[in-house]
């Protein structure tokens, strides 16, 4: 068990190299779409609002979670849309894979705020988190090709980033 929560540490901290620029530039487009993605459904539910910075930690702070915690459910479809990779329907499973990345970001944020706590979430703010997560990736999907390329090619290498977490967790399945 201790072996397995390392590999976790460290599948969250290994891929992630800040000097080299199109990781960090597809890791600020991601967040900066989850973030806008939550605020808007917050928005039209009429949901208590969070903050932008609020957002943008926990969202950030998912990413070298996504891989390790999704790992269960297998590697992602390419962003790149092939034709040949189950297309929006695949985006939207991908999406949900996010998921207790997401869930385990809010949770460490609540404890540097609150100190070390039992999880309690909503069940509205639950569907929220889950629903603005899971449709982001489709919305990358969609736009990810029509981004200018340096753009395009940061969002590439953060699914590949993401890809490697999965491949290197003990959560994965055997087929991979």
């Amino acid at each position: 068990m201790t072996e397995q929560v390392q590999n976790v540490l460290s599948n969250a901290i290994a891929p992630i190299d800040f000097r080299k620029g199109k990781q960090v530039v597809g890791a600020v487009e991601y967040v900066a779409l989850e973030v806008a993605v939550s605020k808007i459904v917050r928005v039209m539910l009429k949901m208590e609002p969070r903050g932008i910075l609020e957002l943008a930690w926990i969202h950030a702070l998912s990413i070298p979670f996504m891989g390790g915690l999704g790992a269960p459910f297998g590697k992602n479809a390419s962003l790149l849309n092939t034709g040949d990779d189950g297309g929006y329907t695949a985006a939207f499973k991908d999406g949900a894979k996010g998921i207790p990345a997401v869930l385990a970001a809010q949770w460490v944020i609540a404890t540097a705020y609150k100190g070390f706590h039992f999880p309690w979430f909503t069940m509205k703010d639950l569907l929220i988190t889950a629903g603005s997560k899971t449709i982001t990736r489709p919305i990358a999907y969609s736009i990810v090709q029509s981004l200018p390329k340096d753009m395009e090619d940061g969002l590439l290498v953060l699914d590949a980033l993401v890809g490697r977490q999965v491949d290197n967790s003990n959560l994965a399945t055997a087929d991979k």
